[in-house]
């Protein structure tokens, strides 16, 4: 292949490649020098009073890969003086920062590698040390994560209806957690703060007005008291809702404590039987397949106790997706809790009662129908940039590698 196609192959418009050095199965060294003769001076602006004053020992510089092969550019480390301000100066690549052995577009594709894996997936994609592009990575996390950040709360502070998402993930389970503030109609991150403590989100309000000077339309919760009381201070003409997958957690595990009490009633064959298939029992039975419905028919032949609290689980999936205005949840929620009080069980009426305590917050979600489903994917994602990264000691670097992990997909560019 001609040189200059190569040129162009490799993106390097300031330069003119003028020899092959070394071509073998794994490397490439092509010499280059600069196109232009010479450079302004860095002191007065000027090419003027500029001339070449000899060089130094060549640079080689690891440039994207060629063929296949590991590319390396080989260019002359010129000197110039400028005689007008008296002062000695080197050739600056466009390429290539002064003193670096990579290029900018070798770093760029190593840290959009190492963004979506490991580093040391990375360094064995590009055949660098695991230390390279870990400083790589590192170097450029903080303005690329500034980028995206700025982007998306550009977006939702200019999104009509605006829809937030309050959820915490765990940092250590059961220990220390995370709270994360997210645009659901726009699909992006816009911060983690740490904790999940009421005096915690207090805190995030106080130092950040730009949070504060967001306007939703609604916020999406689970039923914890801290976020509900902390939304109503910063918000108080929001729609607070009760996140739809949170509250139907109850439901499952009400129909689930009935299935272990029924459980250890029958006899050994049947006690297996359901313990086996327990799991048939939660989705909703309209979207089983015809072996599963036959099979969750013998788990519900069980107990007629069983059978019932089962029906008060589809009736609130039913009430979920088939209300078609606030009047008529309002009035299908009430005879849903008419019904599972008829269920003599302790696990049921304590489910009751916390339906009851926030029926607001749920019935709310047929004012405005958003869950917080995307940021329970997004807690997946965010976990596995921990497992990778086996939690990043410094807080700067773990919270913007967060947000890139989170934002980058959607906000490229």
């Amino acid at each position: 292949m001609p040189l200059q196609y190569i040129n162009e192959l490799l993106g390097l418009p300031e330069l003119q490649l003028h020899n092959l050095l070394i071509i073998n199965a794994e490397e490439v060294h092509l010499e280059a020098k600069p196109v232009a003769y010479k450079q302004p001076c860095p002191v007065c602006q000027s090419e003027e009073g500029v001339i070449r004053n000899g060089h130094n020992e060549p640079r080689k510089i690891r440039h994207l890969n060629l063929l296949g092969k590991r590319c390396y550019i080989v260019v002359p480390s010129l000197r110039l003086f400028c005689s007008h301000c008296q002062i000695d100066f080197v050739w600056v690549y466009e390429f290539v920062s002064p003193k670096q052995r990579y290029s900018y577009l070798f770093h760029r594709q190593t840290v959009e590698q190492a963004l979506g894996s490991t580093a040391a997936h990375s360094a064995r994609m590009q055949e660098v040390p695991v230390s390279t592009v870990q400083r790589m990575h590192q170097e450029a996390l903080p303005a690329e994560s500034e980028r995206l950040s700025k982007q998306a709360w550009y977006e939702a502070e200019h999104t009509s209806d605006l829809v937030l998402g309050v959820d915490d993930f765990a940092i250590k389970k059961g220990h220390t957690y995370n709270t994360g503030i997210h645009n659901l109609r726009g699909e992006t991150l816009l911060d983690v703060l740490a904790g999940r403590k009421l005096e915690d989100l207090r805190a995030y309000a106080r130092t950040n007005p730009s949070f504060l000077a967001l306007k939703p339309k609604a916020v999406v919760m689970d039923l914890a008291q801290m976020y509900h009381t902390w939304i109503s201070e910063c918000f108080p003409d929001a729609i607070r809702i009760a996140d739809r997958f949170h509250v139907h957690g109850y439901i499952i595990e009400s129909v689930q404590a009935v299935r272990k009490s029924v459980q250890f009633t029958l006899s050994p064959r049947a006690k297996a039987i359901l313990k086996r298939d327990h799991r048939l029992l939660n989705p909703p039975g309209d979207r089983l397949s015809e072996k599963r419905k036959i099979q969750l028919n013998v788990l519900l032949a069980f107990s007629p106790l069983l059978r019932k609290v089962w029906e008060w689980k589809e009736a609130f999936s039913h009430w979920y997706e088939y209300s078609p205005n606030v009047q008529v949840a309002t009035q299908g929620f009430h005879r849903w809790l008419q019904q599972g009080e008829h269920i003599d069980h302790e696990s049921v009426q304590s489910t009751l009662k916390t339906m009851r305590n926030w029926q607001n917050e749920i019935i709310n979600y047929h004012r405005c129908r958003w869950t917080n489903a995307i940021v329970e994917g997004r807690h997946n994602r965010i976990k596995a940039y921990q497992r990778r990264h086996y939690f990043t000691r410094n807080r700067v670097y773990y919270k913007a590698g967060i947000l890139v992990e989170c934002n980058r997909h959607r906000l490229s560019g």
